[in-house]
């Protein structure tokens, strides 16, 4: 392998990782939004089955 292909293949690998670490955060972001999401609905599930239990 010539110095040239040994610098492509770093370049690569790099751009890879930095990549795959991008989506991995921005899909935590997004998984992060949908548990915020479902908390509240069981919340308000919760608190309208308490509301029916009082009455």
């Amino acid at each position: 392998m010539t110095d040239h292909e040994i610098q492509l293949l770093t370049v690569g690998i790099a751009v890879g990782m930095y990549v795959m670490l991008l989506l991995q955060i921005t899909y935590d972001i997004l998984d992060n939004r949908r548990d915020r999401k479902a908390a509240r609905a069981a919340k308000e599930q919760l608190k309208a089955a308490q509301e029916r239990a009082a009455a």
